[in-house]
Order: structure tokens, then C-alpha cells, then sequence
């Protein structure tokens, strides 16, 4: 029998199947173990994977993504605006997209596929002039002898496979066996996400045939035809009139369903599949949900998020484009601007960068421009050099590492001379616990913050823009006076070596040093 003739008598599935049968116009891929076959548009509809799915690529198109230039001289880097590549990455791509449509799509591509491909067209703006977007379901990826890739796009409109060289496609791969093309979360995911789909199509079932319907009536016999289409009559209602008594005759009862929701499992399953998809996308279960009590501080939330879940994302973006796109990747690189997610409120930005700028951390400029405001140069492009309570710049000499000198002593005005050792000896006394609670407070920021620098230089500095209003109150020390020395004393810790300058703080003179300047202000 030929194929022909078994598929016109169903002979392929034992006679079952017809060839009008739905079975031959569905999808094709891979059915789960749960009965359903999962594909990209299928995975889609479960709105814990829609929403963390679309979480991770939208929160990375947000981010700008420029490219820098390296500054050997002065350190650093900055924005090499005249970089014909610049205009590519941070604002428009292609011609019909512009950079986050397109770092958007291909983070959909590498969630659901493992890969995004792009083709390199050269033109006006160099060897890269626009990057334009390939479905990777159409690319084949295949490894010459010489190591080098070969990529083999098929046009889904005329079946034609085209040829293109490794150095003509921009390739992302996501986590690779081969090293040569990635696989997306979705097909590791498929089977978990399998069960979900059946979850949710098996509730809608009990809903829609009513399984969890509010009950049932009983008879202990047979009721006459009369009467069961009376109460039928009763029973079946417009919906405006749902209040109306419904009428039991012939001694029915009625017997409440005591099947909840909760018992059927309904609300439990929904809540697992919210955890398993979180934990597929490596994303917190609590954006998914967004109503859970257990947020906790948003700030640090964000930062976790963007470490933990968005990170490994960016540094796969960033790798591909210095490795494939930059010709002088030592002078150039494309790197994103994590900060923009991780600001803060606006008070405590600002507090921030008010102690940045006294502490000679950045200047006004660099704050300006931080909060996308223009610059306006001389002064306001300068580091300040803050005066510590010694009154010498905190910042140390190039030839001079040695840390800070302690507090100079100051003999008592002779206004307290009757009284100083007394006076000193309380003063000292509070000088002493104040600087206990600043070491113990950076030693406490330091373990908190171990590994990033710029979380633990925001947190001392908010810390001292608070502890000056004890230090002015505890020594009675005037509002100036307590902010340069809380300047002077950040400045140590953000600009030296912390542990030399906590080890100095703990010493007597350093305690009796304070309270000299601090009994120098009382008689003033």
C-alpha cells in the first residue's frame, strides 16, 4: 500500500484518523509529557511567563547602552559620541528599528531560541552600518574544518538557503553545550511549562462545566416529569433575575458543594507554576506577583535584580558587541549604565551626591550630568579638596601614602582654663563613643556592601550626612563645624585605606583631637 493510499484509509493511526482529521493541520513540535505541545507563542499565554519573559528584555532595552572611549591619560572613560558605532547601538540599529525594539528582540530571541542573529550590513557608517534582525528558527549554524562558523539562512517565503561568512552575522548565544549555538530557556523549560498549560486548561474545564458549581439536588426517589421541568423552569433564569426564589417540589433538598477552589487544588497549582517560571527566568518570584508582603527594601531589591537576574544578560550583550563589532577593543568598548536602575529616591540621590561633591568625590559637573543636566565648566568641573579637622586636605600627597594624621591637640582657650581637664575629659569621653559608632558602622557597611564599591561609597556617605547632627549635638559643635569634620572623616574611609583609618580612630589622641577642635568651637 502506498503512502497515499494509507493516509486516504487512515492506515497510519491504526484506521482512527480520516484526512479531513484535525490531527494533520496541527502544530507540529514537541509534546510534553503532560499532553500539550509547547512552543514560543504557546508559552506566551501563561502570564508568569509572559510577564518575566517581557521583564528581563524590557528592563534591558531601558538601560542606555553607549560606547566609550578609553582615557589612558586622565583615567576613565567617556562617551565617543563621534563613533559611527555609537549611533548604532544607543539609538538606531536598522532602519525600522530603533535600539530598544531591537535589543528588546533579541533578548526574546535568546530566551525562547538560545540565539539571536543578526546580519552585518556594511555601508556609509563603516563595515557595521546597520544590524539587521534574522528569526533564528530559520538559521543553521555549522563549523568548517578551519573552526570557523558558516551560517545558512533559509527564506521562509521561497525556501532558498543563503550562505553567509562568521565575520557577517552578529551572533548572541545563550548557555551552549557546543559552543557553537545556544539553547533558550524555553526548551529546558518546555516540560514545566507543559504542566502549567495543562493546569490552566484543566481549570478552565471545571469552571466552564461547572465541577465547582454551588451544589446539587437530592431526592430519595423518582420525581414525575411535571415537576422536574417546573423546578428545571425555576432554575434556568435571566441574568438579571439570579435574586429570584427557585422553587423544590416533592420533597427535593438541596445539598450545598463543598468543593472549593482550595480543594481542588486550583489556587496551589497556579502558585507553583508562578515559583517553577521565576525560577527557570532568574527572576525574584516577587515581580511576578507584585502583591507579595515579603518585598522588602525596593532599593536593595533593585540592585539584586539587576546583579543577579539582569547581569549575566548585559555582560552577554556587552561580550558580543566588543568581541564582534568593535575593531579597537582596547580603546573602545560598549558597556550599559546599570545606575539608571538603581537611583534611589530623589532625596537620598541627591543627599548622595551633595556628600560626593564635599567629600572631592565628583565634581558639580559630573553630578550635572549624572542627572542629565548641562555642565557649566570651570569651577564646577574641579574636585573639591574638603579640609579634615586637621585643617590640611584629607587627600594625601602622591609620594605621601601614609594615612591621616590623628587631631591636633589645641590648648583650652583661657576662658576654660580653670575647669579644662574636666571639660576635656568629658568631651573626650563623647568623642570617644562617636567615633566607636563610626567604626563600628563602617566595619558593619563594609561587610553589607563587600564586592561593590559603589554601594558601600553611597552608604558611608548617607551615613555621615545623618551622623552630623549627632556629632554637632554630642560635642556642641556648630552645624559647620560637624559637617566638615563628617566630611573630612568620609573622606578617609572613600578615598584611603578604610582599615587604616578605622585602627586610627580607635587611638586616644585621635579621640582627644576632636575634643579639642570641639572645645576650640565652644569658646569661639
Amino acid at each position: 500500500m502506498g503512502l497515499l493510499s494509507r493516509l486516504l484509509s487512515g492506515g497510519l493511526r491504526a484506521g482512527t484518523l480520516g484526512p479531513a482529521d484535525d490531527f494533520w493541520y496541527t502544530p507540529t513540535g514537541t509534546i510534553t509529557p503532560a499532553g500539550v505541545r509547547v512552543d514560543a507563542d504557546a508559552a506566551k499565554k501563561l502570564s508568569a511567563w509572559y510577564r518575566g519573559r517581557d521583564l528581563l528584555a524590557t528592563t534591558l532595552a531601558m538601560l542606555p547602552l553607549p560606547l566609550l572611549e578609553r582615557l589612558p591619560n586622565e583615567g576613565g572613560a567617556k562617551h565617543a559620541t563621534a563613533h559611527p558605532l555609537y549611533d548604532i547601538l544607543h539609538d538606531k540599529p536598522n532602519g525600522w528599528q530603533d535600539s530598544f525594539q531591537w535589543r528588546r528582540m533579541c533578548m526574546y530571541h535568546l530566551i525562547d531560541h538560545g540565539n539571536a542573529y543578526c546580519r552585518i550590513v556594511p555601508g556609509s557608517r563603516g563595515f557595521v552600518d546597520q544590524l539587521w534582525p534574522i528569526p533564528p528558527p530559520t538559521m543553521t549554524v555549522e563549523q568548517l574544518p578551519s573552526r570557523s562558523l558558516v551560517y545558512r539562512m533559509r527564506d521562509p517565503a521561497t525556501n532558498q538557503v543563503t550562505s553567509y561568512l562568521q565575520e557577517e552575522i552578529f551572533h548572541l548565544r545563550g548557555a551552549s553545550d557546543d559552543g557553537i549555538v545556544g539553547k533558550g530557556i524555553l526548551e529546558y523549560a518546555r516540560n514545566s511549562l507543559g504542566t502549567a498549560t495543562a493546569t490552566e486548561s484543566y481549570a478552565a474545564q471545571i469552571f466552564s462545566r461547572g465541577a465547582l458549581s454551588g451544589g446539587v439536588l437530592t431526592h430519595p426517589g423518582i420525581i414525575n416529569d411535571e415537576a422536574s421541568k417546573r423546578m428545571a423552569r425555576s432554575f434556568v433564569t435571566a441574568a438579571s433575575n439570579w435574586h429570584l426564589p427557585k422553587v423544590l417540589e416533592q420533597g427535593v433538598t438541596w445539598a450545598p458543594n463543598d468543593l472549593t477552589p482550595e480543594d481542588a487544588q486550583m489556587l496551589l497549582s497556579r502558585k507553583y507554576t508562578v515559583d517553577d517560571i521565576a525560577r527557570w527566568l532568574g527572576v525574584p518570584r516577587q515581580m511576578l506577583e507584585n502583591n507579595d508582603p515579603s518585598f522588602g527594601n525596593a532599593e536593595q531589591f533593585d540592585r539584586n535584580f539587576v546583579a543577579y537576574s539582569l547581569g549575566p544578560w548585559l555582560s552577554l550583550f556587552e561580550f558580543g558587541i566588543n568581541d564582534q563589532l568593535v575593531l579597537a577593543p582596547r580603546k573602545y568598548y560598549a558597556q550599559f549604565t546599570r545606575e539608571a536602575l538603581v537611583r534611589g529616591d530623589l532625596a537620598v540621590r541627591w543627599q548622595a551626591h551633595v556628600a560626593a561633591v564635599n567629600a572631592g568625590i565628583k565634581s558639580v559637573d559630573e553630578v550635572r550630568a549624572t542627572e542629565n543636566l548641562n555642565t557649566r565648566g570651570g569651577a564646577a568641573a574641579e574636585l573639591r579638596q574638603p579640609q579634615n579637622i586637621t585643617g590640611k586636605p584629607s587627600v594625601p600627597d602622591a609620594e605621601d601614602d601614609a594615612p591621616p594624621a590623628p587631631p591636633s591637640k589645641t590648648p583650652a582657650p583661657p576662658a576654660l582654663e580653670e575647669d579644662s581637664d574636666q571639660a576635656r575629659a568629658i568631651v573626650a569621653a563623647a568623642s570617644a563613643r562617636l567615633l566607636r559608632k563610626e567604626v563600628a558602622e563602617v566595619q558593619k557597611l563594609a561587610v553589607r556592601h563587600a564586592g561593590d564599591e559603589d554601594a558601600f561609597v553611597n552608604a558611608v556617605t548617607a551615613f555621615y550626612l545623618k551622623h552630623a547632627d549627632l556629632v554637632a549635638q554630642a560635642l556642641q559643635m556648630s552645624e559647620a563645624a560637624a559637617g566638615d569634620y563628617c566630611v573630612g572623616q568620609a573622606n578617609q574611609i572613600v578615598n584611603g585605606d578604610w582599615l587604616a583609618a578605622l585602627a586610627l580612630w580607635k587611638t586616644p589622641d585621635y579621640a582627644e583631637g576632636l575634643a579639642a577642635i570641639a572645645l576650640e568651637g565652644v569658646a569661639a
